[in-house]
């Protein structure tokens, strides 16, 4: 038998990035104590000492300590890939353990603190700002200019952080990075453009090694969340010597001593400049996992030893190889399966599989770095090798999505068709034939060629295939001021209920039901101003909804009551919540006649604290006269052919638009979406986004909020099949070049 264990050491962490330094440091012959608030996290099995304590929790991970070593003393302290650096400096100091100053793990933690510092030092890195309140952020992006990148001072993993590109996005950026910050503390920065490093280093004695270098992949704007990285960086060699140097000053200006030190580097056009740096070795698979596969040295093993207070050991590279780690993505929805695994570990050169979603879960396109579904990791000779294995793995890997309950097309039909009854007629494809002629009601004018025209147009439209391109983890997310949406679809408001659906609806259980279905499906929901809401009424049945999902909405007013009424609906929204609001220009019959024209409309523009989008635009004239009002998004509809049976079709005028109005003007399009293909056709065209709205009614009809987020579900897994087919990876990759109009 071997001998016993003498020496401790403390592991602050027991996820899947700290397991290998516990499993690590076993193997050294330590014995270890280890923390983690989750008591089922994985590194806990196999702890000698696992105690239930917040790795955040500075003060109870002291005092646990100091109890600990009452029976047993602790002999070095350490994390691996989390922002517990205070923690583990605060047990440190308190043992007189080899470690950082409490000021250094603060200076290191504290995003706001680490700038200030840096700033004093010279060190290069972005213009930024310490902002607490939104005026001060506005106060900021006045002297920092779009684009600009808001963050919470005080988190991790890219929670919360947003690149702003205009001033219609600040305030869901702000609210979006003040929930991220437990102290509700924010910084502002310019945004760098270029590559990004992530570097790893340790420091012994006044000495700094260097211990890998990996080009990061940064995706999904306009958020940062890192799908992968490559090891070693393919940067020519000066661009490395300039982010090195910088990363160098960094550390010696931050005051890190002693232990380990990660930074995050932009190569801009000016050269490299800070984007962070902590007093820990690098989260991501990095130093666990990429770097010692690419050189062959146990860098967490190095680390473990400076914590115990003894030198690193040999740091000299034993290999040669390329590792590439990349995240898994499966899109958005609930797992239902998962296969492919043993399939993906068995391709050469892949080295890992990581799943960290489970059955039942309900998982979302990420908009930070801890929302991902697990990882795989490949090791080759060559970069493109490596790459190449990573992507096959990922395409093994079959993370299945599907709803929740025992919903299906036909069940939600049949109860629809019971609560309709009298009102619609449920048909298989909702193609206004059945309901031609019939207002009021669901239908619409005439011979109902209004809307049978919007289906037509997009039937005469095909997808042209790509199937050669080299595609993994397609993002079919998208954004409305900068609202992340799980697909660029919103259901549409449904207006008139009382008079058209027989009173079958409470406007506010309408509403209340389509805003929860929306948000649970990965998108907001537009709802409608009621056509008898008195003057001066308080819209309980718009606000309550709203404040129910904390704004996740889109209210849609009718600005023919007047100027001064719908401002103050607007504003009675907002305070709900609201981070947009859409005037119906479309609802001709409501208090007409009236002045319509662009004064009035940007009266009411400019007295709105949110961004206005109008909706019934169907020609470059009224578009560019909407803009000139100062309206940031438009919605092109013949309203499904409820107005006159001739009206074009909103996607006939998408192109025409767009190049008549340019790319900052947002574009809605709406009438006869039916399914994905059509999602991925619209958006061919030039709109950024869709509207869905007698379908959707019919799915909320058929089975509540259940019903809505089945419905818009089954329309993301056909634009997802459409992006596939197509070559398109995310929305902004979906090109008119896709898509061929066929000769009638």
């Amino acid at each position: 038998m071997g001998a016993k264990p003498d020496r401790t050491i403390m592991i602050i962490g027991a996820g899947i990035l700290q397991a290998p330094a516990i499993k690590i440091a076993r193997e050294m012959g330590l014995l270890t104590v280890v923390t983690d608030l989750n008591r089922s996290a994985y590194g806990m099995s196999f702890a000698d000492f696992p105690i239930v304590m917040s790795t955040r929790d500075v003060d109870g991970t002291v005092r646990v300590a100091k109890e600990f070593c009452r029976t047993r003393p602790i002999h070095g302290v350490i994390t691996v890939g989390t922002d517990a650096s205070l923690t583990v400096a605060a047990v440190q100091h308190a043992l007189d353990l080899p470690g950082n100053r409490i000021d250094v793990a603060e200076a290191t933690t504290n995003k706001i603190k680490m700038r200030t510092r840096l700033a004093g030092g010279g060190v290069p890195q972005p213009e930024f700002y310490s902002c607490w309140s939104y005026d001060d952020v506005i106060s900021s992006a006045s002297k920092l200019g779009f684009p600009f990148v808001i963050k919470p001072a005080d988190n991790m993993g890219a929670r919360g952080v947003m690149k702003v590109d205009n001033p219609e996005v600040v305030r869901f950026a702000y609210e979006r990075a003040k929930n991220a910050s437990p102290r509700g503390e924010i910084i502002t920065e310019s945004f760098m453009e270029g590559p990004e490093l992530s570097i790893d280093a340790l420091v012994w004695q006044g000495k700094i090694h260097i211990t890998g270098i990996a080009d990061r992949i940064i995706e999904f704007p306009p958020y940062f969340v890192e799908t992968g990285h490559i090891m070693p960086t393919a940067l020519p060699k000066r661009s490395m010597a300039d982010a090195v140097s910088v990363f160098k000053r960094g550390i010696l200006t931050l005051g890190i001593e002693t232990g380990a030190a990660k930074g995050d580097i932009k190569v801009t056009p000016e050269g490299a400049k800070i984007g962070e740096i902590a007093s820990r070795l690098s989260g991501g698979f990095m130093s666990a996992y990429t770097y010692p596969y690419s050189t062959g040295v146990g860098l967490i093993r190095a680390a473990i030893n400076i914590a115990m207070g003894s030198p690193p050991g040999d740091l000299t590279e034993k290999l040669h190889r390329v590792a590439a780690e990349r995240a898994i993505i499966p899109g958005s929805g609930t797992v239902r399966a998962i296969d492919g695994v043993t399939d993906a570990l068995s391709i050469p050169n892949v080295k890992n599989v990581f799943v960290t979603c489970d059955k039942g879960e309900v998982v979302h396109i990420p908009t930070s770095n801890v929302e991902k579904c697990g990882n795989v990791i490949a090791v080759a000779d060559t970069r493109e090798g490596a790459l190449r294995a990573a992507e096959r793995a990922l395409k093994l890997v079959r993370i299945s999505l599907g709803d929740e309950g025992e919903l299906n097309e036909g069940l939600i039909r049949k109860q629809a068709l019971g609560k309709l009854s009298g009102v619609c007629t449920v048909c298989k494809r909702c193609d206004g034939r059945e309901c031609a002629g019939l207002l009021p009601g669901i239908g619409s004018v005439d011979t109902g060629l209004g809307f049978q025209r919007n289906l037509k147009v997009l039937d005469g439209i095909t997808i042209l295939p790509d199937l050669l391109q080299r595609l993994d983890n397609i993002n079919t997310g998208s954004d409305i001021f900068g609202i992340p949406l799980d697909l660029p679809v919103l259901p549409a408001p449904i207006s008139n209920m009382r008079r058209n659906l027989k009173g079958i609806f409470d406007e506010g259980e309408y509403n209340s039901t389509l805003l929860r279905g929306a948000k649970k499906a990965g998108t907001i929901g537009c709802i409608s101003q009621m056509e008898y809401e008195s003057v001066g009424g308080d819209a309980e049945y718009i606000t309550a909804p709203l404040s129910e999902v904390y704004g996740h909405g889109i209210p849609f007013f009718d600005p023919y009551r007047g100027e001064r009424t719908t401002v103050t609906l607007i504003e009675k929204a907002f305070a709900a919540g609201a981070k947009a609001c859409g005037l119906s220009l479309d609802l001709k019959d409501s208090y007409g006649p009236a002045l319509v024209d662009e004064r009035w409309l940007a009266e009411i523009v400019e007295h709105s604290p949110i961004p206005v989008i109008v909706k019934g635009i169907l020609t470059v004239r009224n578009a560019q006269t909407a803009v000139d009002a100062g309206v940031k998004g438009i919605v092109l509809s013949n309203r499904g052919g409820r107005v006159l049976a001739s009206l074009p079709s909103g996607i006939e005028a998408v192109q025409a638009v767009r190049d008549a109005c340019g790319e900052k003007l947002l574009i809605i399009v709406d009438g006869g979406i039916r399914s994905g293909e059509d999602v991925f056709k619209a958006v061919s065209l030039g709109a950024d986004l869709v509207l869905i709205g007698r379908p959707i009614l019919i799915a909320l009809a058929g089975a509540g909020e259940d019903g809505v987020c089945y419905y818009i579900n089954r329309i993301k897994t056909g634009f997802r099949a459409a992006m596939a087919t197509a070559g398109a990876k995310t929305v902004r990759d979906i090109l008119p070049d896709m898509i061929v109009t066929r000769t009638p």
